[in-house]
Formats: structure tokens, sequence, C-alpha cells
């Protein structure tokens, strides 16, 4: 029998798309995808119920090594990691959180209950670590605002986190001039960490600046708030955080740092995992909290 020139040419392109579909069904294991053009928005309604929490494994051992895989960056690098936490989230009717419990390494774990008055937020709160008879127990009380939002990061006393009418923090140092945080669009795209202020003919002028800013994928939400008292995130998906210093002592006014978010989508078009790259852009310049700067958190969803 022969076989014509056409027809080896379309055994070929069935062979590319076969292998093409096993090349896809490797990369998204769980059904998830990265690219969110095609997807709907995700349905409404929807609490975050659970989160786990991985970070780079490199050094880590025996139980230390708690469902362990390899995630690739947005860079291609390929990197190592490992579970160090998971939480998980209960909401009472009103969509007010009412208990986070976290399960740490070495059957470590955390516990907080929160209750709510018209004025303050009461924190019930429970460490428990290997080795300790019985759990550590703390009660913090902070008061809340008019919005029923955190007015203070901790205790009783005046308030100095500022909220706009949208519920998105705009101020965390009212005593110093102008805006901490600048919101556009419903999307935080300046926040400053730190500044010097001194005062030059009457004016106030700001020095030794920290500031972080961001850029957002604009077509999707954001991911549900976990903790509605702080307050609403920005409206859309983070993609890109800069950090930059401004007349700085050492280091003068220049980008020094960088995190990029990636993400993995559900069929419903719900964020299943979030990958955050962070990485120094000049020498000398810290690494972030995370070894590499690296923090990889799966979501589970409960929808109304």
């Amino acid at each position: 029998m022969k076989i014509s020139f056409v027809s080896i040419l379309f055994l070929l392109s069935l062979l590319a798309i076969a292998l093409s579909c096993k090349k896809d069904r490797d990369l998204h294991p769980n059904g998830w995808v990265t690219d969110p053009t095609n997807l709907p928005l995700p349905p409404k309604g929807c609490k975050i119920v659970k989160t786990t929490y991985k970070t780079p494994s490199v050094g880590r051992t025996g139980d230390q090594l708690w469902e362990p895989e390899t995630v690739t960056l947005d860079d291609g690098q390929k990197v190592p990691v490992s579970c160090v936490g998971k939480m998980s989230y209960k909401y009472d009717a009103q969509n007010r959180l009412m208990e986070v419990h976290e399960e740490l390494l070495f059957n470590q774990y955390t516990l907080h209950r929160y209750t709510y008055t018209p004025h303050y937020l009461i924190d019930y709160y429970e460490l428990f670590a290997k080795g300790d008879a019985k759990p550590t127990i703390r009660i913090d009380t902070t008061s809340l605002n008019d919005q029923g939002l955190v007015s203070r990061y901790g205790g009783v006393g005046d308030p100095y986190l500022l909220y706009n009418q949208d519920r998105r923090l705009v101020d965390d140092s009212p005593t110093r001039p102008g805006e901490t945080h600048i919101v556009i669009d419903g999307n935080l795209v300046e926040y400053v960490v730190y500044q010097s202020w001194g005062l030059r003919d009457g004016e106030w002028f700001a020095y030794d600046r920290f500031l972080k800013r961001f850029t957002y994928l604009a077509m999707r939400p954001n991911l549900p708030v976990t903790h509605p008292f702080r307050g609403d995130e920005s409206r859309n998906l983070p993609v890109k955080e800069i950090w930059q210093l401004e007349s700085s002592p050492d280091f003068g006014t220049q980008t020094v740092y960088q995190k990029t978010y990636t993400y993995w989508y559900d069929q419903q078009g719900q964020v299943k995992r979030r990958i955050v790259h962070g990485k120094p852009l000049i020498g000398g310049w810290l690494i972030e909290d995370d070894l590499y700067g690296v923090g990889v958190t799966d979501y589970e969803y409960e929808c109304s």
C-alpha cells in the first residue's frame, strides 16, 4: 500500500498534536492553566476556606519535607519546595472571619478565634509548639472604626489606619503629611513603607524614602479577602511589585528589589495557585524573608 506525501504530513500533524496534549497534561496535572484569556471570571460569593503555603526546601530532610514538589518560576528556574503551613478559615453569615487554624511543621499549630463588638475586635490566640505541655494563650483587643475595620495594627487608642469609602487602606501614618497608600481605580499602585520629613522654607519635603509600586492584571479580579476586618485589597490580581529607594544615604535613588506573581487557574477561572518570585536588583540588597524569595500558595474555596 502506497502512502502519499500528504498522508505522511497528516500523520505527523496528528503525532504533534498527541505529543502536545501529553505535554499539557504533564504541565497541568490538576487541569489548571496559566493563561486565563479564555476562562470565565470566577464565580461570585466564594470564600477562601483553606490555603497551603510552600517555600524552597533546600536543606530540609525527613519530616521537614511535607508534600514536596518542584515548581517552575517565571524565569524558567526550577525550585524544589515543600509545605510549611496550612491555614483553614471559617466565616459567619455576615462574612466576618470567625476562626483561623494553622497547621505547621512538627505538629505545631496556631488558632485565632475572633469576637466582634460595635467598637472592638477581640482575638483569642493559641500557639502550641513541640514540647509544650499546654498551648500558649493570648487575648488581644483592637479598636474598630465606623466601617467595622481595625483602626490600629493592634491595641486600643487613637486611630491611625485610615480607609477610603471603598474600604481600602489609604494611610497608616496620618501624623505625617501625605497619604502612604495611593489607590487608583481600586488598585494600590504605590505604598510608602517609610520616609523621613524635613521643613524647607516652611514647606514639608520627604527624603530617604522606601516605596513599593504595583502593577495588575486588569482583566482578572483579585482573590477573595480572608480578613475582612483589615479592609478590601486591590480590585485586580497583582503581577509585579517593584521596591524603590529615593534619596537613600546608602543606595541613592534606584530600584532595589522585584517580585513577580504568576497564577494557575481552574476551569471556573478561580486562582488555584500563586507563585511569588522575589529577587534583588542590585548587589547588597536583602533577599526577602523566604529563602530565594519564593513562596507558593494554593487555594481552596467554598461558594454560596
